[in-house]
């Protein structure tokens, strides 16, 4: 029997990084060819904290924000401690973009989880 969260693809690559700073993080470059992402999510994992979390689509001009399923726009947006926030909606990110995420601690305090399906042809 296959999971209702099962995806085939060939070229599935899991999506595994923690945010180990203040600084911007890229989870997926789409530098040189589109890319796809299925679902990731972030998880806050400490108990007594509540920094900011950024999730934006970057296209080399522009952020374009992403909002989590429970229609959270992660623009500076402040979490709640020990909380995992989903995005399952699927992205396209288009050629010369980036999936990236920033949070105002310092301390890694994020887990960012998920599965990339890789590139496909055309521009997003």
């Amino acid at each position: 029997m296959t999971s209702v969260y099962s995806i085939p693809s060939p070229n599935s690559i899991p999506i595994l990084e923690r945010i180990t700073g203040n600084t911007v993080t890229t989870i997926v470059d789409a530098t040189d060819e589109s890319q796809r992402v299925a679902w990731f999510q972030i998880n806050h994992h400490v108990s007594a904290s509540t920094p900011n979390l950024t999730v934006d689509i970057y296209d080399g001009t522009n952020a374009h924000y992403v909002s989590d399923d429970a229609g959270n726009v992660m623009n500076t947006f402040t979490v709640t401690a020990k909380k995992g926030y989903i995005f399952s909606q699927g992205y396209s990110i288009p050629k010369g973009s980036l999936l990236r995420v920033t949070s105002s601690d310092a301390d890694g305090e994020f887990h960012v989880i998920g599965v990339q399906l890789g590139s496909f042809s055309g521009t997003g």
